[in-house]
């Protein structure tokens, strides 16, 4: 069970339809969102990249919020959050980048160089 706020004062204790994000991926996103491979990339170790397991937790807990808010729900989910995700994900310019046409080469980007801000900055 995972706790969906509806508004500032109540928590409802909902029960997801899916325990985690993998359950989701496996369960509900890879078997129904397909696209030409040729044009899309896809790394099925996808949980080594953290920004992918950052955006797709994400779009996890949006399914599981907006699976409950109504006949318009779901369309808001495909339009507002899979779509784009997707999108972001499966470019050419996506994540998965170094995969080539037919994900014959794997590999996670090095993270880019940071600095730390100065002191009290934020």
């Amino acid at each position: 069970m995972d706790a969906i706020e509806r508004d500032d004062d109540d928590i409802e204790f909902v029960e997801t339809a899916y325990a985690n994000v993998a359950e989701f991926v496996e369960q509900l996103l890879l078997p129904t969102y397909r696209r030409n491979p040729a044009k899309h990339r896809w790394d099925p170790r996808w949980w080594e990249y953290q920004e992918v397991a950052m955006r797709l937790e994400a779009l996890w807990r949006s399914f599981e919020y907006l699976r409950l808010e109504g006949p318009t729900g779901m369309a808001v989910f495909f339009r507002d959050y899979l779509d784009p995700t997707m999108r972001e994900l499966t470019s050419e310019n996506g994540p998965f980048w170094r995969l080539d046409k037919l994900g014959d080469e794997r590999g996670v980007p090095d993270a880019w160089p940071s600095e730390s801000p100065p002191r009290n900055m934020f």
